[in-house]
């Protein structure tokens, strides 16, 4: 039990708050699947496409985002010892978001309906401000800040401008008014989701729960404070040029600095995973050490980027979304909730009758054999995924979509086991 005792505290919110949030990307994630498997023939060319962008909105909105801050309204106050500001706020929090998703994403699959693409965003900007003052109202209590906060600090940031950034877009789909290329600013809007708000939570809650899980010590963060101002300071120069046309030269210099950030970052974590006593890897970090190898191809593949119009090659940004979608940040998610949630549970259900009655050990709250067929089924529909995509092979892509369909059935069906442990 010792590689669990931060993640709840008497700081932890009620979990009736952080398990509805983890419930709905579940379903989400299942649903993100299916939709997947059912349109394969509609997968494939450009990103800019209805079905796609509905899908995509699901998984970024419905599963990441939706877990990301069911996990934040329970690590932050853990982390940094403060309570959350207000449950109030992230009760009401859920429904807009929930309601801004649904329509959003039904918007999209049916372009050209009579809703408009203003109001979800709207609702969606509603949801983030309201987070994100509960958890910077929250964070000002901080007696004692750690590294962890200030990438916790910096992704507030960037879901603030990711969200803006999206409620523009939106308006200018109902009523256009930018000047420039809309996809130039769709792509300002992925490179800040993708690395300032996704990528700096991931990185910075790796720094505390990856050496809690593997018991790992004895390492300096050296490279840790370094990658948060690179990547920083490239998403910033990235921010300002995407305002402009025919910025490659300054596109190259800012996205340099956030490749060298990313970089040190997997070098920081690749540190600390050698770093660890406990050698053997259970099925939550097996899926964590898969997800950030991933993260490496994904970064790699990223910086080449900024050297040839890789728009022009088939495919190539629907592979790129889907490893970065499904192989790092699904991979990830779902090996820290096999991590995370059984404890959880455990710490509201069973904590206070430990001497009193029996009650179960985390190993029986959920079917590890069946998790370990988990790991291997994603991992081979990504790969099958990916293949497919790659040299445009319809039925193949079927396949592997079908797969991650199993795959994610089976996570859910763990999920529903730890909850009604």
């Amino acid at each position: 039990m010792i590689q669990n005792n931060q993640i709840a505290s008497a700081y932890s919110p009620p979990f009736r708050i952080v398990a509805k949030y983890f419930i709905a990307a579940i379903i989400s994630f299942v649903i993100f699947n299916l939709l997947l498997t059912l349109n394969y023939e509609d997968i494939s060319g450009h990103h800019f496409q209805p079905k796609i962008l509905s899908v995509t909105h699901i998984a970024t909105l419905g599963f990441i985002t939706m877990i990301i801050f069911g996990a934040m309204f329970q690590l932050v106050p853990v982390v940094l010892e403060v309570k959350l500001f207000s449950t109030i706020l992230a009760e009401v929090q859920f429904w807009i978001f929930s309601l801004g998703i649904i329509l959003l994403v039904y918007k999209f699959w049916h372009f050209g309906s009579a809703l408009s693409f203003t109001l979800p965003a709207v609702l969606l900007n509603t949801a983030m401000l309201i987070f994100s003052v509960n958890i910077i109202a929250s964070m000002v209590k901080v007696k004692k800040w750690n590294l962890t906060g200030t990438y916790l600090a910096s992704s507030i940031f960037w879901l603030l401008t990711t969200a803006v950034a999206g409620l523009l877009l939106s308006i200018n789909l109902d009523t256009p008014f930018i000047k420039l290329n809309h996809l130039q600013y769709l792509k300002l809007h992925v490179i800040t989701a993708f690395v300032g708000w996704v990528g700096m939570v991931v990185m910075g809650v790796s720094f505390k729960l990856i050496p809690m899980f593997t018991l790992s010590h004895d390492y300096k963060l050296n490279l840790a404070n370094w990658a948060v101002a690179l990547i920083n300071i490239g998403l910033l120069g990235v921010n300002w040029i995407m305002h402009y046309p025919d910025t490659q030269f300054y596109n190259v210099i800012f996205g340099s600095v956030i490749f060298a950030g990313m970089l040190l970052y997997l070098i920081q974590i690749s540190v600390i995973f050698r770093k660890r006593i406990r050698k053997k890897l259970d099925v939550g970090l097996k899926f964590t050490a898969i997800s950030l190898f991933i993260l490496g191809i994904t970064t790699l593949l990223n910086f080449s980027f900024l050297f040839f119009n890789y728009e022009n090659v088939i495919n190539l940004t629907l592979v790129y979304g889907i490893l970065f979608l499904v192989g790092f940040a699904s991979t990830l998610i779902v090996g820290q909730m096999y991590k995370i949630v059984p404890f959880l549970v455990w710490y509201h259900k069973y904590s206070s009758k430990v001497g009193i009655e029996k009650v179960p050990m985390l190993k029986d709250m959920f079917n590890e054999k069946l998790a370990e067929y988990h790991l291997y089924l994603m991992i081979s529909g990504l790969v099958i995924s990916i293949i497919s995509l790659s040299f445009q092979l319809k039925v193949l892509l079927l396949f592997g979509f079908s797969i991650l369909l199993i795959s994610s059935i089976i996570f859910s069906f763990n999920m529903i086991k730890i909850f009604r442990s």
